[in-house]
């Protein structure tokens, strides 16, 4: 190869070769050809066509240059050769990529066959080199070229893979596998890594979950003897002769008017009406629909927020009680406040405190026979005893004093009950259920605070008693209800949710702990349960699997 000095006018531009690689400034080049000269020839062919250099041969030009020094290549001139003279060039993520797709084109796969001169076709070598030492492996090297060649739209793997670090397996089985069973089950989840919501880690996380949830729970999931949960409309609970009659407690979280979208597709959904009266009205249809599952004894508990639109709250909690009073047979009997400790501002940018607090709308069946439970709470900063309370029962139903330790579940519970003194407010902590993000990493967009409906439980309930959540999206009610030594009936309409609450229903189950219960009733009953040494707990049957203990006080 030898340099001549050569006419830029004479020069002859290939496209190809000047498009491969992204635009880039020229006031570099300019200022260094300016001071110093060309200190760097170009590559040019026989024929003089440019094959490496059109930066600063424009550079040259900009400058007042008319000629410049080049480097005449032999042979018939490659994108190959324009590739491996950039190697140490400082190239964009689309470069890149342009890059490594030409690559491979130019190294293919030849299975085992010899290169023209004989020698063994080292294929995975010549790919690395020319790719500047990246993907060394033939493996990566096969399952990055799939990659490349099977991309997304708007290259997101391969982007993802030069750009962000993401890992060529990673990319690779997506493609392979779980992008079939996003596209095969509608979950959504390709759509949310073409947009950027998610990466294709995230993605492939959430389509495994999906996907085993999916295939470990059917449309109807049953603790036997403790808890059923249906994916199905909350109405069709009314059409099962079983639970005619048979509902103690309902307590549930209704979807908030105007505020969120629960699952992408669904058309129409419950909180999406176009006016609050025809939201209310359906509200107040599915609980007189729902009103026969309901004993004489029952009470119902309804959990709503308010909506506000420019800052102006729209008055739906009163608006649904108002529904419900005149369109079913339920009686309003009065409201409880939850109180948020830590409330999230909803985003409005509105002159207003943010609001912390929503509502229980409490109905009865019939005021006269309405459960209800009176329970003692710590006053005046006195902390309640309970370290002393029903720890074990020995064979002759004695109540040992023994300390022991609690655990998770049972200790969130008695913290949250050491913070109340129930004048129709309950208070509890706002933020992220982690036992729903355990299950699934999507979580759920509006699940209830976990310690919720325990102080309702509680209060309106006994052990044994079935507790409903017509809307169980993700079972929060359920999972207390099994805690607390309650059956639980539920329904769900989304899939996702459904299966979510099917774990956290397992979840409860295998947690519930009959001796640490006994701590919390000591607690709130006081002297009604075991508050005496001399008080006996005498096995009188089984209350949903579980021994249930009758107490009985000696005289």
């Amino acid at each position: 190869m030898k340099n001549i000095e050569v006419k830029i006018s004479d020069l002859k531009e290939v496209p190809e070769f000047k498009l491969f690689f992204s635009p880039q400034s020229n006031e570099d080049l300019v200022e260094s050809y300016e001071t110093y000269g060309q200190l760097v020839p170009i590559q040019i062919s026989e024929d003089l066509e440019i094959i490496n250099g059109y930066r600063m041969v424009d550079a040259i030009r900009m400058a007042g240059g008319e000629t410049v020094i080049a480097r005449i290549m032999d042979g018939v001139p490659t994108l190959h050769q324009r590739i491996m003279l950039n190697l140490y060039r400082k190239k964009t993520t689309e470069d890149e990529i342009r890059e490594a797709r030409e690559v491979f084109k130019m190294f293919p796969n030849r299975q085992g066959k010899k290169s023209e001169d004989g020698k063994p076709y080292e294929r995975a070598k010549k790919i690395s080199a020319a790719l500047n030492g990246r993907c060394k492996n033939d493996v990566i090297q096969n399952k990055l070229e799939y990659v490349l060649n099977n991309d997304l739209e708007n290259d997101v793997l391969s982007k993802g893979i030069f750009e962000k670090g993401w890992k060529v397996d990673t990319c690779y089985d997506f493609l392979k596998e779980k992008k079939i069973v996003d596209d095969e089950k509608e979950y959504g989840f390709t759509h949310k890594l073409i947009d950027g919501t998610y990466s294709v880690t995230e993605v492939n996380k959430f389509i495994d979950q999906r996907l085993s949830l999916d295939t470990k729970h059917d449309y109807t999931f049953a603790i036997p003897g403790k808890a059923n949960f249906f994916n199905m409309d909350c109405v069709r609970l009314a059409e099962m002769a079983t639970y005619t009659s048979k509902v103690d407690l309902v307590t549930t979280s209704i979807p908030y008017w105007d505020l969120r979208n629960y699952e992408n597709g669904q058309v129409r959904q419950l909180g999406q009406e176009e006016t609050k009266e025809e939201y209310a009205a359906n509200i107040a249809t599915i609980f007189n629909k729902l009103f026969p599952i309901l004993k004489e004894s029952g009470n119902v508990i309804i959990n709503i927020g308010e909506t506000y639109r420019d800052g102006v709250a729209q008055g739906i909690p009163f608006l649904v009680r108002d529904y419900i009073s005149k369109n079913t047979p339920l009686i309003y009997k009065d409201t409880l406040i939850w109180s948020k400790k830590n409330p999230r501002p909803q985003g409005e940018k509105v002159k207003r405190p943010v609001n912390s607090i929503e509502y229980l709308l409490w109905f009865v069946v019939d005021p006269t026979k309405s459960k209800y439970n009176m329970l003692t709470f710590p006053i005046d900063g006195k902390k309640a005893e309970v370290t002393g309370g029903c720890k074990d029962v020995a064979s002759n139903g004695k109540v040992s004093k023994k300390t022991k330790s609690i655990s998770k579940d049972y200790g969130k519970i008695k913290s949250h009950l050491y913070e109340q003194e129930v004048e129709n407010i309950i208070i509890t902590s706002v933020g992220k259920n982690h036992d729903i993000f355990k299950i699934s990493s999507e979580g759920h967009p509006a699940a209830m605070s976990p310690m919720l409906p325990i102080t309702l439980t509680l209060m309106l309930s006994d052990e044994g008693d079935l507790v409903c959540d017509p809307f169980g999206g993700s079972n929060v009610v359920g999972k207390c209800a099994l805690l607390l030594n309650r059956g639980y009936l539920g329904a769900e309409l989304s899939k996702e949710y459904y299966h979510i609450g099917c774990e956290m229903l397992e979840l409860g189950n295998q947690n519930y702990n009959r001796e640490e219960l006994d701590q919390i009733n000591q607690m709130l009953y006081g002297s009604q349960f075991g508050d005496s040494q001399t008080d006996h707990l005498v096995l009188v049957g089984q209350v949903c699997d579980y021994p249930y203990y009758q107490l009985v006080t000696a005289a």
